[in-house]
């Protein structure tokens, strides 16, 4: 599996979390893309340690937190299946992310790590 590094990783995330983003609207607040980007980053790094480690201990753990949240269920394992189909050749980590507005413009910053730093490589 290669991964796909060539791509800015802030744009990967954002195109990630662009269905969830685009539900909110432009006139979000800085909160709301918050908890969006809170949710898109658990995803994410869920499937990735997941997949390296040959396990399903962290989907598993999210779709718990949401049992009694059927909408929420429902984007997660939309999202999951996103990540899979869609971004499944890259196994960056997410490691911390932060946004800030510039200029009326939001901007998102990310720093990546490779997942193999988890001792398994994909």
């Amino acid at each position: 599996m290669k991964k796909n590094t060539k791509r800015k990783f802030s744009e990967t995330f954002l195109d990630f979390s662009s269905p969830l983003l685009d539900a909110i609207g432009d006139g979000a607040t800085k909160q709301q893309i918050e908890n969006v980007l809170k949710i898109t980053y658990s995803v994410w790094n869920a499937v990735i340690l997941d997949t390296v480690k040959g396990s399903s201990d962290y989907i598993s753990m999210l779709k718990q937190t949401m049992e009694n949240n059927p909408m929420g269920l429902k984007f997660i394992e939309e999202l999951i299946s996103r990540k899979k189909n869609q971004f499944g050749n890259d196994f960056r980590l997410i490691d911390e992310y932060s946004i800030k507005n510039v200029k009326g413009e939001w901007r998102l910053r990310v720093e990546a790590r490779d997942s193999s730093i988890e001792g398994v490589k994909p």
